[in-house]
């Protein structure tokens, strides 16, 4: 097939933000944690900013901002599948700041419900002309069709030798999340479209927030601010039915690291993932230490 290009995914080489403080707070709401603005974002928050800003009228029937390009005519579904991000620096809210984009690898696969592509995607955001945070990101582009089945009955986790937080994605949190990220795929609050047009047994969680709880999660249990954080999503998870998150606490070169996964009721893990703590916390705007802390579970 014919090389995509950034113009076909419905994205640009560059985007500007100033980060506003008050959209982190809405962020930090709907995530039932606190956040204190003279602290830098915790690490994937970048990922409530940076969104492309698309008219109703632009909008797909899927609610995705509407792509026309031809080489996707035969790919109509979109998934994050997993990805990698670094933080080299604080990200500071209130702060003029730029993403760059890069497509870096594009490739057509057959999976279980037919054709795929796979998308690779390097972001970068810069402030005050300094790298702040790298990521790399694999997008799925599917074909239509396909019913994904309900979770199976309940089963018992096997004990853990870390921790285990139980969190149960209600359809407020996902509408909330949705908004904040200004996400309107209609999987994540439109019932009718999820089980009838892409045929889901219910509404589906946000990969994007199932992998901010485990990041938030590990930065709670490790006591510090995230360096890196790696991710993989293997399973959907579905609103209102309780996830368990696991983590195991172990050291790395870089620093204290923990080990996750998000595990549905019938034992399917919904994903997988990495985290390392910074072995130096960024310092508040007044020259003191702290971080992020949870106030609630979601």
């Amino acid at each position: 097939m014919s090389e995509l290009t950034l113009v076909d995914l419905g994205l640009t080489s560059e985007q500007n933000s100033t980060l506003p403080a008050e959209h982190a707070q809405m962020l930090a709401a709907t995530l039932d944690i606190a956040f204190d603005p003279t602290l830098p974002l915790p690490l994937l928050w970048h990922w409530a900013y940076f969104n492309p800003v698309v008219g109703t009228a632009g909008l797909g029937p899927d609610g995705h901002p509407r792509r026309e390009s031809p080489l996707l005519v035969d790919f109509p579904r979109r998934m994050w599948a997993g990805g990698e991000v670094r933080a080299d620096g604080p990200l500071r809210t209130d702060t003029p700041s730029v993403r760059r984009t890069r497509l870096v690898s594009q490739a057509r696969k057959e999976g279980s419900t037919g054709d795929l592509l796979v998308v690779t995607l390097e972001y970068t955001v810069e402030q005050d002309d300094r790298t702040v945070v790298t990521e790399r990101q694999n997008v799925i582009y599917r074909q239509a069709g396909g019913v994904t089945p309900p979770p199976g009955p309940a089963v018992e986790l096997p004990p853990t030798q870390g921790w285990r937080d139980t969190v149960q994605p209600t359809t407020a949190l996902l509408f909330r999340f949705s908004a904040v990220t200004f996400n309107s795929h209609r999987i994540h609050y439109d019932h009718d479209y999820a089980t009838s047009v892409e045929h889901y047994p219910d509404l589906v969680v946000h990969g994007p927030l199932t992998a901010m709880l485990l990041a938030q999660a590990a930065s709670h249990h490790l006591g510090k601010p995230l360096h890196a954080f790696a991710y993989r999503a293997s399973s959907p998870l579905f609103v209102d039915q309780p996830v368990s998150v696991d983590g195991l606490v172990a050291m790395s070169p870089d620093g204290d690291a923990a080990t996750m996964t998000a595990t549905r009721i019938d034992g399917v893990v919904g994903m997988t993932a990495t985290a390392t703590a910074s072995t130096d916390a960024w310092p508040r705007r007044s020259g003191q230490e702290a971080c992020a802390h949870r106030v609630a579970s979601p």
